[in-house]
């Protein structure tokens, strides 16, 4: 059942992955990031006042302020990262995240892995180089590092990766002194200050917004992929979580990125994904 919802979570932050870039052509990061935290601050006070709620403040303080910064700093970088780029070319780069999630686990956690849990996250960075490579030459996998290095968006989203790595550890830390509800009230809460500080010029365009259906459907899958990777990550060792997350989400962009940007599916980017199965394989 846990591993049941890591997948359900990560089918919504695909289809969350898709339907923000959809929305950049109509918003910019700042203004997209503000109506979700305002949308996530109003559902989370409803459930907040409805049920019940605990928190240790004392050790809650440090991890839930650091979150606050990573997370909102993480995001802006991320839709400006898919707002210039292929998707097939940028979230594959997340795949990194996986590799990371081990590290600050171990140390912060004391999680670990099993031997061929540790080759699973091989095969996912190594899936990720192929999908990013432009044959499949050995030669060519290994300069996909240089091309990625080179790559504007795709700088920003490896320090998205490394940031996103120990996000869901601060969520689990977090979650260890309060309740999901009170958690992401805090957080949608911090993060909407910081937001209004750094783009309060911009708060005045969102009163004439166009395409506000899409824009709904946007912060509804946000809100589903948010709640849904909180109980995730109370139920799941996070490498795995971020594992599982980070292949369905390279399979997504594949997908939506030939269906609704018309990018093209490579022979590097069907082994790339032949590896991140053998990975998902070596999960399990």
């Amino acid at each position: 059942m846990s591993i049941l919802i890591c997948i359900f979570s990560a089918v919504f932050w695909s289809l969350f992955d898709l339907t923000r870039k959809l929305s950049l052509k109509i918003l910019s990061p700042k203004e997209i990031l503000i109506l979700l935290m305002i949308t996530q601050l109003f559902l989370f006070g409803i459930w907040t006042c409805l049920y019940p709620f605990h928190m240790e403040l004392n050790n809650y303080l440090i991890p839930g302020i650091a979150l606050i910064f990573i997370g909102i700093i993480s995001a802006i970088l991320f839709l400006k990262a898919i707002k210039t780029s292929d998707l097939s070319l940028t979230i594959p780069l997340l795949s990194l995240t996986p590799l990371f999630s081990v590290i600050f686990s171990f140390f912060l956690l004391d999680e670990k892995l099993t031997i061929y849990q540790n080759f699973a996250v091989i095969f996912i960075i190594f899936g990720a180089l192929t999908l990013y490579s432009k044959n499949l030459k050995l030669s060519s996998i290994i300069n996909s590092i240089i091309t990625i290095k080179r790559n504007n968006s795709a700088r920003l989203m490896i320090i998205v990766s490394l940031s996103w790595s120990i996000t869901p550890v601060l969520d689990k830390l977090c979650l260890k002194f309060s309740s999901i509800n009170l958690h992401g009230l805090i957080q949608s809460f911090g993060m909407l200050i910081f937001l209004f500080l750094l783009s309060s010029s911009e708060i005045k365009k969102l009163k004439n917004i166009k395409k506000k259906f899409l824009i709904t459907i946007t912060l509804s899958i946000g809100i589903i992929a948010t709640i849904s990777q909180l109980y995730a990550i109370s139920q799941n060792f996070v490498p795995i979580m971020e594992s599982i997350k980070r292949i369905i989400g390279l399979v997504g962009s594949l997908i939506f990125g030939l269906v609704f940007f018309k990018e093209k599916i490579t022979k590097p980017k069907i082994v790339g994904l032949a590896c991140l199965s053998l990975g998902m394989f070596f999960i399990f």
